[in-house]
């Protein structure tokens, strides 16, 4: 790959080889000899590799006049000696000069021949990022696919074209069709569609707990006593209707509490407060069955011995049946008004 040869290049270059530089970067450019940048890379090569040259020649000859200079002050074997250590081992400057002039050439911008020039040619780093040249000139990624002439042909003409209504003289009848009852214009199958009706719900099914009553009948422990609803203190939760190919589906689910109040005795002087909560009404539960009640709560000011009363007529009947009844009657009128 040439990209794999110029990468190992300039790893060489980093740790001063710069003859394996020069090699990587000839096989490079012999996968694609087009390729400017590469080129320039090569010719960079070449000067350091000159340079360094020049450097170890230059350092040899002045390490060989060092030594001829001390011949009149040593043996001849001690002289042949440091000759030939200074010929085969650069000198600490020698490699200073050498190490700077390669880090010298590696920061140097390369130099371009002015037929080089034109707007397409890469920068210093532009091969780094993988670009590459297209036929047109154009400058690209190296992962840009160019097509062919003969895949453009296999392929055809993929242009967007405007979709003609009329086809073969035969005009689409548009008459807008009428929607599945309870669906939008635009559903014309009548696919799922829900509305929200939460606000209605939560407005009707208030009103309906605070119309409930309840009147102890004749043969009670206290006929006439009148239990109400006096109060909804939560009500919380959501109703919509789905419509689904032409059916209706009713969703709700609410969580309430309520405060009651029971007058006992003809002159309704005497009178008994609590409140009671029902945390699930929905569709799961059949009308007439009833919902769970808890945190049944009498208060203190009821009077005394009312306690066994309460059980029965609010608490297990009496009162929360009618309840149960108000929060049928309202899932009633939620079917019957959508």
């Amino acid at each position: 790959y040439v990209k794999a040869h110029w990468r190992q290049g300039q790893a060489f270059t980093a740790c001063g080889q710069n003859f394996e530089a020069l090699k990587s970067f000839e096989k490079a450019l012999e996968l694609e000899p087009e390729n400017k940048a590469l080129r320039k890379e090569v010719a960079a090569a070449k000067d350091r590799k000159e340079q360094e040259e020049k450097l170890m020649a230059d350092a040899a000859e002045k390490a060989k006049a060092e030594g001829a200079a001390s011949d009149s002050h040593n043996d001849r074997d001690v002289v042949m000696k440091d000759a030939s250590e200074s010929t085969n081992a650069t000198p600490t400057s020698a490699k200073t000069a050498i190490k700077n002039a390669t880090s010298d050439s590696k920061t140097k911008p390369v130099s371009v021949n002015a037929g080089d020039k034109d707007e397409y040619l890469f920068t210093k780093s532009d091969h780094v990022r993988g670009y590459k040249i297209r036929s047109d000139g154009k400058k690209t990624s190296y992962f840009d696919r160019e097509i062919d002439e003969d895949t453009k042909k296999l392929i055809g003409d993929i242009a967007p074209k405007k979709i003609d209504q009329n086809i073969n003289g035969a005009s689409e009848d548009c008459t807008p069709k009428p929607s599945l009852e309870g669906a939008s214009a635009w559903n014309k199958a009548g696919t799922w569609e829900e509305r929200d009706v939460t606000p209605w719900a939560k407005e009707t099914l208030e009103a309906a707990l605070l119309a409930t009553e309840y009147i102890f009948p004749d043969g009670s422990p206290s006929p006439g006593a009148h239990g109400i609803v006096s109060k909804v203190t939560k009500i919380d939760g959501h109703a919509s209707y789905a419509t689904v190919r032409g059916k209706k589906r009713y969703i709700y689910e609410f969580g309430l509490a309520i405060n009651w109040v029971l007058t006992l005795g003809d002159d309704h002087k005497s009178a008994c407060h609590g409140s009671m909560t029902f945390p699930d009404i929905d569709g799961t539960v059949d009308l007439g069955d009833g919902y769970d009640m808890v945190d049944y709560h009498v208060e203190g000011s009821s009077p005394a011995g009312t306690g066994p009363l309460l059980d029965r007529f609010v608490r297990d009947g009496g009162l929360r049946d009618s309840i149960h009844k108000s929060i049928d009657d309202w899932v009633r009128l939620f079917r019957a008004t959508y």
